[in-house]
């Protein structure tokens, strides 16, 4: 098994398996932000946390995309659909496993807070 195919693994038992109260609660119906998704700091938070769960497999470095679609440059990006995603996580072709129980609502946030600042990005090249 190479370290590419082990990471998804690595984070789906990770979300699966993360003790209760590493999340505030179960409500993933949470369509609203508890602070501004335009906030530095938040962005900052989420960027940090997207480096070093989101990035190195799926996302790319910076949201340019990689296995996935790219975030930079989405226009129709909608955050309380991240929000959902992220929390519930995606079944199917474009699977994704659910971080409901590894963070807690407003780490989520920060993540949604990122990605939001990334789709007003100018997109890059993608080869």
């Amino acid at each position: 098994m190479t370290r590419r195919s082990i990471l998804p693994a690595l984070a789906l038992l990770w979300a699966l398996l993360a003790p209760a109260g590493v999340r505030a609660g179960d409500d993933s119906a949470a369509v609203s932000p508890p602070f501004g998704l335009d906030e530095p700091a938040r962005i900052q938070a989420g960027k940090k946390r997207f480096g070093s769960t989101c990035a190195a497999y799926c996302h790319g470095a910076e949201g340019e995309g990689g296995k996935t679609p790219r975030f930079k440059g989405k226009s129709d990006f909608v955050p309380a659909e991240a929000y959902k995603v992220i929390t519930q996580g995606r079944t199917g072709t474009d699977v994704m496993p659910p971080w409901g129980k590894a963070f807690t609502q407003e780490q989520i946030w920060e993540l949604v807070a990122y990605l939001r600042f990334l789709s007003t990005q100018p997109a890059t090249e993608q080869p």
